[in-house]
C-alpha cells in the first residue's frame, strides 16, 4: 500500500460493512487488526487494516468462523478467497455458480407459480427440496428472502390476491418453523428473543430472525408479530436472554413505534443487545440510535453480529 492514510473507526465501519461494534470486538478477541492512536486515544485504521475487515467478512459470508480464519495474514486471506478456492466451494455443494443461479431462478419460478395456482403442497415440496439442495445462507438470503418481498409487491401491484398471498404467507411460515425447529442447539447457548414490537403484524422476517440465529448457535425464543413492550421484556427477564431481535417490516412511518422502541429498551435489564432490521428500518434510525440498538443491513450481517455478542465483547 502506499498510501499511509489513516481512516477513523466510524469511516472503517462504512468501507467494510462491518459495524463498530464488530470491529472492536474483534480486536478485543482475536486481535484482527491493531489500529493506530491517537493522542486521545482514537483509532485510526490503515488501509491494509481495512483490507482485511472486508476479507474477513467476504470468508464469514462464505461460511468460515472467525475463530478459524482471524489470524491468518492478508496474504493468506486474499488466497483463501481467491477464485480457485471460489471454485472449490462451488464444487462441494455440487454445481458451479453459473448452475447454482440457475437452479435458484428456476425454484424461484416454481414457487411463484405454485403460489398464482393457490398449490400449498407444491410450493411445501419446492421449498423442502430446495433446503436439501442449497446451503442455508442461500436458501435463505437468495430465494425465501426474495420470494417473501416478490409476493409482498405482487399483492400491493395487484397481480395477486390476498388469497393468494394468505396462502404463500402460512407455507413459508410453517416451513421457516419447522426449519428453525430442527436445529439443535447446546443448553447453555445464549439466548435470542426474536419478535416484531407493537404495530408491527409481518412475522416473516422475525422467523428469518430466528432461523439464521439458530444455526449460528443461539437458543431462539420465537415470539410471533406485534408483541407489546412489557411482554417482550417480561420473556427476556425471566429468560436472562442476551437479544432481542425485532424485525420492522411494514409500516416505515408508524408514529407510534419510536414510543414503543423506547419503551422496549427502558424495560429491558442492562447488558441486553437490540438488534432491528427489516424493510421498514430505514423509517426509525433516529430512535434506533437513540436507543442504541444495532442495525443490521441482511442476514449475513445479522451472523456478524451474533458472533461479536456472543462473544460477549461489547456488553
Amino acid at each position: 500500500m502506499t498510501n499511509n492514510y489513516k481512516y477513523p473507526i466510524k469511516v472503517v465501519s462504512q468501507m467494510t460493512g462491518l459495524s463498530v461494534h464488530v470491529i472492536r470486538a474483534w480486536e478485543k478477541r482475536y486481535n484482527v487488526v491493531e489500529p493506530d492512536r491517537t493522542d486521545t486515544n482514537r483509532r485510526l485504521y490503515s488501509e491494509d487494516d481495512i483490507e482485511k475487515l472486508k476479507l474477513l467478512n467476504d470468508a464469514l459470508h462464505l461460511g468460515h468462523n472467525i475463530g478459524g480464519i482471524a489470524n491468518l495474514s492478508l496474504q493468506d486471506l486474499r488466497s483463501l478467497l481467491s477464485k480457485e478456492n471460489r471454485k472449490a466451494i462451488e464444487m462441494q455443494s455440487g454445481f458451479s455458480t453459473a448452475e447454482s443461479s440457475h437452479n435458484i431462478e428456476e425454484i424461484f419460478s416454481e414457487s411463484l407459480e405454485a403460489i398464482k395456482n393457490y398449490n400449498a403442497k407444491k410450493l411445501e415440496s419446492i421449498l423442502l427440496n430446495a433446503s436439501a439442495r442449497l446451503t442455508q445462507p442461500v436458501l435463505i438470503e437468495q430465494l425465501v428472502i426474495p420470494l417473501v418481498y416478490k409476493v409482498g409487491e405482487m399483492w400491493h401491484e395487484g397481480e395477486i390476491r390476498v388469497a393468494n398471498e394468505h396462502l404463500a404467507s402460512s407455507v413459508i411460515r410453517g416451513f421457516l418453523f419447522n426449519l428453525l425447529e430442527s436445529y439443535s442447539v447446546h443448553e447453555n447457548a445464549p439466548i435470542v428473543v426474536s419478535a416484531t414490537p407493537r404495530g408491527q403484524e409481518h412475522e416473516l422476517g422475525a422467523l428469518i430472525v430466528g432461523v439464521v440465529a439458530a444455526s449460528s448457535g443461539w437458543k431462539v425464543i420465537y415470539l410471533g408479530s406485534n408483541l407489546p413492550a412489557e411482554e417482550i421484556g417480561a420473556v427476556v427477564s425471566h429468560l436472562n436472554a442476551r437479544v432481542v431481535a425485532l424485525s420492522i417490516v411494514y409500516p416505515n412511518d408508524d408514529p407510534l413505534l419510536p414510543k414503543e422502541l423506547k419503551k422496549i429498551k427502558q424495560i429491558l435489564p442492562s447488558g441486553v443487545t437490540i438488534i432491528a432490521g427489516g424493510r421498514a428500518v430505514d423509517g426509525y434510525l433516529d430512535v434506533l440510535d437513540e436507543i442504541g440498538a444495532v442495525v443490521v443491513k441482511n442476514t449475513k450481517h445479522l451472523r456478524v453480529e451474533l458472533e461479536a455478542i456472543r462473544d460477549n465483547k461489547y456488553n
